[in-house]
């Protein structure tokens, strides 16, 4: 059965999806066109192979839409963006096929057109007809769900709601059928949340898989959006696992990178260099810096490099690293570090001081400031009286400019007119997440003739008990600001402290679930690595296990019932009970056949009486020599044997000739 929209519908789910994605210039003319289509009596007259080559076209505009999408977006992160991209053009991609549907004589399409091996086919699939209405219209609203903009529920709502009354039986009453809305209304509502985050978990999970298989990306920070960070905190899937040593509160900033040029949104680490670095020890022991005269704390960190490349996360003063069975590592003179040739798990030891620094002095790039922000800045830290104050007096009167009149928050609509994003957030909203916090406190510091850069990295607060160590979500990725201070370069923090609360307050309600899986899956990966991470293996529990199941198992086995084995050599005959060679067996079958068959525990003769055949002497007379030849311990002689096979064959002869359906006996 074909569902046939009713006028009008198609139209509203266009400028739906032109409403919600800002497609308006597209979403209307083609609105317009479909709505024309039943009012122009004129028609293309298009055969066979002419709708053929429709699709064909069609089929080359998805192929361009890729190849544009591979080579401009998919190297360019958040991954997931670009790809919501693709599914924003689908209405636009699809209206080809759809608009040659409404003005062509055919008025469909063959499935046949499809594919391109059925087009000649004659079967009854390949000339099937196709109408493209109601999948467009499942499109429309698809493509229309990509977006973060409010009033998807309400508008989606409306439109079923529109086809649902259209299609309406009209035996139903309308106060049914507003009740059933209403309570479909109640239920849609929460679920419709639930399933927002189950979407983003598996945006994340996709993302990840499809990255690591197909796309190259820099796993070196040389550069970072604002936003990028934003996209990793809609994922609360754990990635690195913190313990620290004795004496050592917390929490921790594990930076991963450091830039020191901003532009456009973009932050920049320019002018780097990296040196290579000397293992020492075991190979598993790499100096940073001369050890500090200060007693050092120690961490251990654990995390997943991902192709055994990609940067590792410590804290500011880091002067060696233990336990660490890389191939290269590489530190760069903005205090970023390198590894390469890892394996996939890696379980290493820091040593730091707060009074350590590895990054270079302040240069040149660490008080520039961007050309388009530059005025607002300036303008800002005169308000402030930032100029000619110590560092700590300017740190500090920007931690209380931000932090008392800005607030943290992961929704933020789009840059105003004329106006960058970050001149949108320290102008007009005043609300953004930590990308926007670092960014405004190192260029308000620069403005102030003191040197900043922007770093990022993981903050670490959140203990689990399940495995009594301290773990960093992929939400908790933060972004923060390096601030030049008596002789050396200093953590600060001008995000809101709440930015925890609030995202932990958005996680999914089956966190703890994702959270064992991910757990599950680290002890794997523990143990698959356990080689190479020097890690000593305690296989007593894993012993435990195996005992256990085998005894388990053992016990099984004696419970089973045995039977004696008996050679093969000497095959049991077939059992042939006595009378099972009875010709009455064929009346009981003729029987079964026309009256049905006989219900179990009731015996022969009962049966026989009950269906109407079981009184007259012939029947009577075979019915005894049967069971005699069953049961009798002498049997059946063999005239009797005869007389048996002769009645039965009698009696069939005769009921064979009846009518059929009409009753025999």
């Amino acid at each position: 059965m074909t569902l046939t929209l009713p006028p009008g519908l198609l139209a509203a789910a266009l400028l739906f999806w032109g409403w919600r994605t800002g497609l308006w210039l597209p979403a209307l003319p083609m609105a317009l066109l479909l709505e024309l289509a039943p009012r122009i009596t004129w028609r293309w007259a298009l055969d066979d192979n002419a709708l053929a080559r429709v699709i064909d076209l069609s089929a080359l505009l998805w192929v361009g839409a890729l190849i544009m999408l591979f080579t401009r977006y998919l190297n360019q992160p958040p991954l997931a963006t670009h790809l919501y991209t693709l599914l924003r053009w689908i209405p636009l991609l699809l209206f080809l096929p759809l608009a040659i549907q409404r003005y062509c004589t055919a008025g469909a399409f063959r499935v046949g057109h499809l594919f391109y091996l059925l087009r000649r086919s004659k079967s009854v699939l390949a000339q099937q007809a196709l109408q493209l209405d109601a999948p467009y219209f499942v499109c429309c609203l698809l493509a229309a769900g990509v977006t973060m903009q409010p009033g998807f529920l309400l508008g989606i709502g409306l439109l079923l709601l529109w086809l649902l009354l259209a299609a309406r039986p009209r035996r139903h009453r309308w106060p049914l059928t507003l009740t059933l809305v209403v309570v479909a209304a109640l239920v849609a509502w929460p679920l419709s949340a639930g399933l927002h985050r189950f979407q983003l978990a598996l945006e994340d999970t996709f993302s990840e898989w499809f990255e690591d298989w197909f796309i190259e990306v820099d796993p070196y920070r040389a550069r970072t959006a604002l936003g990028d960070i934003g996209e990793l905190k809609l994922s609360g899937r754990i990635v690195l696992r913190l313990k620290p040593g004795p004496g050592d509160p917390g929490p921790w900033l594990l930076r991963d990178a450091a830039y020191n040029s901003y532009f456009d949104g973009v932050w920049q680490a320019k002018n780097t260099r990296f040196t290579d670095l000397k293992s020492t020890g075991d190979g598993r022991e790499w100096r940073l810096l001369m050890a500090p005269e200060r007693q050092s704390r120690q961490l251990a960190i654990s995390l997943e490099l991902r192709r055994g490349t990609g940067m590792l996360p410590v804290p500011l003063g880091a002067w060696q690293l233990d336990r660490l069975p890389v191939g290269e590592l590489q530190i760069s003179n903005l205090g970023a570090i390198k590894a390469s040739e890892g394996p996939g798990l890696l379980d290493y030891g820091v040593e730091y001081s707060p009074v350590a620094d590895r990054d270079a002095p302040p240069a040149e790039l660490d008080l520039a400031l961007p050309r388009r922000e530059q005025a607002t800045l300036q303008r800002l830290a005169a308000e402030l009286d930032l100029a000619n104050q110590p560092p700590a007096v300017a740190a500090a009167r920007v931690h209380a400019f931000l932090l008392g009149q800005f607030r943290y928050s992961l929704d933020l609509p789009a840059p105003a007119a004329r106006l960058t994003a970050l001149e949108t957030f320290l102008l007009q909203t005043r609300a953004g997440h930590c990308e926007y916090f670092a960014t405004a406190a190192a260029l308000l510091l620069r403005a102030a003739g003191i040197p900043a850069r922007y770093a990022t990295g993981f903050s670490v607060s959140e203990y689990r008990a399940l495995e009594g160590v301290y773990v960093a979500r992929r939400r908790h990725a933060h972004a923060w600001t390096l601030i030049w201070r008596d002789g050396r370069w200093q953590d600060f923090d001008a995000t809101p402290p709440d930015w925890t609360r609030v995202e932990d307050e958005q996680s999914a309600w089956w966190q703890s679930i994702d959270d064992l899986w991910v757990w599950l899956n680290h002890q794997f990966n523990r143990w698959r690595w356990q080689e190479t991470t020097g890690e000593e293996s305690d296989n007593r529990g894993w012993w435990g296990v195996s005992g256990g199941l085998a005894a388990v198992l053992f016990w099984r086995l004696l419970r089973r019932r045995r039977v004696r084995h008996r050679s093969a050599a000497k095959p049991v005959a077939a059992t042939i009970w006595p009378g099972a060679e009875s010709p009455f067996y064929q009346i009981v079958v003729a029987l079964t056949t026309r009256a049905g068959s006989r219900p179990p525990g009731e015996g022969l003769e009962h049966w026989l009486r009950r269906i109407g055949v079981g009184e007259t002497a012939e029947m009577k007379a075979m019915i005894g020599w049967h069971q005699r030849w069953r049961f009798d311990p002498a049997g059946l002689s063999a005239p009797e044997q005869h007389r048996l096979a002769e009645t039965v064959a009698g009696w069939l002869t005769v009921h064979a000739t009846q009518r059929r359906g009409k009753r025999f006996y």
